[in-house]
């Protein structure tokens, strides 16, 4: 057997090189290797072919040399065919067990290439399969062998005890850098795969992270997952959570946040052991409870909004840590969260409920400030005419709370689309409205609002700057001090040959994006308004330029121009829209709360305490809508004070 073992993984794979080398010995004892031809050595045959098919070479290669490989590539396919046609049924099983682990997709194509699969009954078949459980899912990734062989691959599949999981993985979890398809047979009915996914979830030592994934799931045309399938998996999911955290001591986090007697008015913020502690003034609230400041507080005080008005309280993929981006098996449709957004959503939930308290003893109501801004701030200040607003009454259960709120946001996104439309709010014309708010198609008033990154020139750019897996903040002379390229080079004098070779080719690359240039004295430097625009945008995933001083937007409209960015012109940003998403329906994530559906269609949890922090989260999101409206007319009206 070849010690070389020649794989091609594909055009960008790093091992391409090694490749070719070894290839080029392969080619050195070519008349040695044939004659110790086998299965393995075929099939690193079958890889030196695909690998040079590539168009890649070795720079010391001559013209003749390479064309001397090439002339014996051509001879690869009369050498494979001849050597297939010795596989037979006989042999199968003993060959499939010869064959190298990293080479056992290989034989599998050169199965289907050279159609050895005519002469394979099913029971040849069959017996292999049953003889280890791990054929079936090379084989799954052929289609004509799933057509060829379906009823028998069926059958196995009923038995096999990875069917479930692999269904759910297939199907539900999300794959990154993954090209391989699956291809499940048409007699593999519904009928066997809800026998295999309920005999799964009817184990007692199931895969929690498959048990999850199963009962967030939505039900699709190509994967049909019932309501009852769906609850037996959260209640097994729930038992085998509590057998495994009973004794298990983990990484605790979490918020707390209090009003407290704070004569100045400062806010009190600390963080031990995980937990951040945030104190607010009493008697700021005391001394300033005119509506407006009221409303500004959610701004100003407990910053649901940063300073360009983005939401503050989002999943973003820059505060994932590299263990929650590659661990743990997460679903296709899943809205990624992390410690990060669950502490950020703990902290906006307890902000508002403390606040609500504190509001309450002065007799004051979120609710009526919400009827304030749509009935009279924005009538008085803007001349905003035909906004309504229903607050529910005190009486009311935090059921039914849910409810009229979840249709109060659905109906002052529509009176606020209606007056972009037209100016004011056509009542009859509102009463005639009767289908869902989307949210991405809410306009703004505003030109250019947002700006997102339209290139994948520019999101690698960010990627070298600012990703924390990028090795560009590291040099020999400086270490590992540095988290970002843009940081090192604020900080350190360098010039390029400080840096590696590979380092070198990406900081020429960096060069002519016009990010970093050179001085004329060599050192390098950074383009400190473009590096801020990408970092801006790396960070939250968008950048609202209204906001920017006039060098920075000099600097978008420039990458505007290059095709790098592009503008929108909406209501809420992207990374908003999938947040209200998420929260208040499951149009676009699995796992999403979906509080406006459940409250609408009365499949809410009976329970009080849940309904209560489904209140707070409806809450939370109109404050959010509120102070985007606020926003919007501001920026069109930029006289106006209330809303600085």
């Amino acid at each position: 057997m070849s010690s070389r073992q020649i794989k091609y993984y594909g055009p960008n794979d790093m091992s391409t090189g090694w490749s070719l080398r070894e290839a080029e010995d392969y080619f050195v004892h070519w008349d040695e290797n044939l004659r110790d031809l086998n299965i393995n050595t075929g099939l690193e045959l079958y890889n030196i072919k695909k690998l040079f098919e590539t168009g890649f070479k070795l720079e010391h290669w001559t013209d003749e040399l390479l064309a001397d490989f090439h002339s014996k590539c051509k001879l690869v396919p009369e050498i494979l065919g001849r050597f297939c046609n010795s596989i037979n049924e006989t042999n199968l099983e003993l060959l499939c067990k010869e064959v190298n682990w990293n080479y056992t997709d290989d034989f599998w194509s050169l199965v289907c290439d050279y159609k050895v699969y005519q002469r394979i009954g099913a029971d040849a078949l069959k017996k292999l399969m049953d003889g280890d459980e791990r054929v079936v899912w090379h084989i799954l990734n052929h289609r004509i062998l799933v057509t060829t062989y379906g009823q028998v691959i069926a059958e196995h599949l009923v038995n096999n005890h990875r069917t479930a999981e692999e269904l759910i993985s297939h199907f539900l979890a999300a794959h990154e850098h993954s090209d391989k398809q699956m291809h499940f047979p048409m007699e593999f009915t519904q009928e066997m795969r809800d026998k295999v996914l309920s005999d799964f979830v009817d184990q007692d030592d199931g895969n929690i992270n498959s048990l999850k994934l199963l009962q967030q799931a939505q039900s699709s045309k190509e994967f049909p997952i019932s309501d009852r399938l769906k609850l037996k998996a959260r209640r097994k999911c729930d038992t085998l959570q509590e057998k495994l955290f009973a004794n298990s001591v983990g990484m605790s986090y979490g918020a707390q946040v209090s009003f407290k007697s704070i004569p100045d008015g400062s806010v009190e913020s600390s963080f031990e052991n995980n937990v951040l502690c945030i104190a607010y003034s009493r008697e700021w609230i005391i001394e300033n409870q005119d509506f407006p400041t009221l409303l500004n507080n959610f701004i100003h005080l407990f910053q649901y909004v940063d300073k360009e008005h983005r939401c503050a309280f989002l999943a973003l993929k820059s505060e994932l840590s590299v263990f929650e981006r590659h661990l743990g098996v997460k679903g296709k449709k899943d809205y990624q969260t992390g410690i990060a957004f669950n502490v950020k959503r703990m902290s906006s939930l307890l902000q508002i409920t403390a606040y609500q308290q504190e509001l309450q003893q002065l007799g004051i109501r979120l609710e009526d400030l919400f009827k304030w801004f749509f009935e009279v701030y924005l009538r008085e200040e803007f001349n905003a005419q035909g906004f309504t607003y229903s607050p529910p009454s005190e009486g009311t259960t935090y059921a039914e709370k849910c409810k009229l709120l979840a249709i109060a946001i659905d109906g002052v996104l529509k009176q606020y689309r209606l007056f972009c439309e037209d100016g004011y709010v056509d009542r009859e014309l509102l009463e005639m409205s009767s289908g869902h708010i989307v949210f991405s198609k809410l306009p703004s008033m505003c030109e250019n609002k947002y700006a997102y990154s339209a290139s994948s020139d520019l999101r690698s750019e960010q990627l070298f700057l600012y990703s924390d897996q990028s090795m560009m903040s590291y040099t020999e002379k400086t270490g590992s001090e540095y988290s970002s390229l843009p940081d090192l080079l604020a900080n350190e004098i360098l010039i390029k040959e400080d840096f590696a070779q590979y380092q070198q080719r990406n900081l020429d690359w960096l060069i002519s994006r016009g990010v970093i240039y050179i001085a004329d004295d060599g050192h390098l430097l950074i383009n400190k308004e473009r590096a801020f625009v990408l970092k801006d945008m790396f960070n939250n995933e968008v950048i609202c330029p209204v906001y920017y001083d006039t060098r920075l937007k000099l600097q978008v409209e420039k990458m505007v121009s290059a095709g790098d960015i592009r503008y929108e012109n909406t209501l809420f940003s992207k990374p908003e829209q999938d947040y209200l998403n998420y929260v208040l329906n499951k149009s676009e994530f699995s796992n999403g709360l979906d509080l406006r559906n459940r409250y609408s269609h009365d499949t809410c949890s009976l329970d009080e305490e849940t309904q209560k922090q489904d209140y707070l989260e409806l809450l939370k999101i109109m404050v959010f809508i509120i102070i985007k409206i606020n926003e919007e007319f501001c920026m069109n009206n930029p006289i106006q004070d209330v809303c600085e």
